[in-house]
């Protein structure tokens, strides 16, 4: 297979490059190479720090050297519903299901939810995966929601409604992708089926996005909806500045890192540092993020969950997203840590390392000040969210500790 790869410069979508698919005894391999117009585009960059622009070729066993390629791909929420798809396509046509293999869950993600902007196109210049209804509209959203129910109940439920409403943003919980009343692309994020009332994920969800604005700290534009008296977390899609998509990749792209490795929050600092379009600001910003997570207990802090946009100069950091307190106050663990030897979710922790993101002790107690007054404010936000008082109950030690634990440090 032979795809042609665009990437969206100013308002137009620009072809890059050609990636091609090999598969040998079941074995699967690709090789992408950057198209030598791309090349000579003042406005050209490269994809992801491992793929750097010049001439020659990149090889993959899959696409798994391909990051900046795997960060628009589905996740396992998406790739479930592929397979489940296909399996369901088979059956119709009285056939064996077809072995799905990396380049199809790429070019399988309905073009206009995918993430950032890297768009994928066939030899006749048909964008792949062809929009055929549309990304549907925010009343769809109970709907929606009882598909993800019925999918996690019944293995033969027919999800195709589920994929063709996207499928390639980051995280295993269910999900899709929506228009809101004003047009704007958004991710609508979804409770489990068998979530208990008592966690209610997504309003919590909500409530951290809510206290990490008013610390001042980036987050995207987001608005909680109870279906049933289930929460469906609604947020604006960052990667989208109105019809024009914006270049995204992962921190783990950044860091050219591995799904499952242990890796630090020094090595985010290293690629802002060398890679970033203000170093400075963004510094600041990820350590005011890494001490919130160790306030709240934000321990599914890996790579995945942070993100850069590009802009004329470099990469910027991503608005927040993916950020859930843990409950109870006990000693909680971070997937990615302070530092390469530790990683403890403790405010301390990111006074140990506060030099590294370029800030003084009193930059960095100052911001715990304010962080400590915002936080004090946590129930009353759930509350206006419509949080049962027994979850907020199974919340209060998880605040609380993290609001002494910052006051000792003003």
């Amino acid at each position: 297979m032979e795809v042609n790869v665009t990437v969206t410069l100013g308002d137009k979508d620009v072809l890059a490059g050609r990636l091609y698919q090999n598969v040998r005894h079941g074995d699967e391999t690709a090789t992408f190479s950057y198209a030598p117009p791309y090349l000579d585009d003042p406005r050209a960059f490269s994809f992801a720090p491992d793929m750097p622009l010049g001439p020659g070729s990149f090889h993959s066993s899959g696409l798994r050297n391909f990051r900046a390629f795997e960060d628009c791909m589905p996740d396992r929420w998406g790739r479930n519903l592929m397979l489940r798809a296909e399996r369901q396509r088979a059956r119709e046509d009285k056939r064996t299901p077809r072995t799905l293999f990396e380049i199809d869950m790429l070019v399988g993600v309905d073009d206009a939810a995918r993430q950032g902007a890297l768009r994928f196109w066939d030899a006749d210049g048909r964008a792949l995966s062809p929009v055929v209804s549309g990304v549907p509209r925010e009343t769809s959203i109970p709907s929606l929601l009882a598909s993800a129910d019925l999918a996690a109940s019944d293995m033969d439920a027919d999800v195709r409604d589920l994929l063709a409403a996207g499928s390639s943003l980051g995280g295993a919980r269910p999900k899709a992708s929506v228009r809101d009343e004003a047009g704007y692309l958004c991710i609508a994020k979804f409770p489990k089926a068998d979530e208990d009332a008592i966690d209610d994920v997504c309003a919590w969800e909500h409530v951290a996005l809510r206290l990490m604005g008013e610390c001042g700290i980036a987050v995207p534009a987001s608005r909680l909806v109870r279906v049933g008296g289930r929460a469906v977390l609604i947020m604006r899609r960052f990667d989208r500045c109105g019809s024009r998509r914006l270049p995204y990749i992962s921190g783990l792209t950044a860091v050219q890192g591995e799904d499952g490795g242990r890796y630090s929050y020094l090595e985010l600092v290293e690629f802002i540092e060398t890679e970033g379009a203000d170093p400075s600001a963004d510094l600041r910003e990820l350590w005011s993020r890494a001490l919130f997570s160790c306030a709240i207990g934000n321990t599914d802090n890996h790579l995945r969950n942070y993100g850069f946009l590009r802009d004329g100069r470099g990469w910027r950091l991503s608005p927040a997203f993916d950020v859930n307190p843990t409950p109870g106050a006990e000693s909680k663990f971070l997937a990615t840590g302070l530092s390469f030897d530790n990683r403890e979710a403790e405010p301390e922790q990111a006074f140990s390392v506060a030099e590294f993101f370029r800030l003084s002790e009193g930059d960095a107690q100052k911001i715990a000040l304010n962080m400590t007054r915002v936080l004090t404010r946590w129930r009353g936000l759930a509350r206006a969210d419509g949080i049962s008082e027994a979850s907020q109950e199974h919340m209060t030690d998880c605040f609380e500790a993290g609001i002494r634990k910052l006051r000792a440090l003003c």
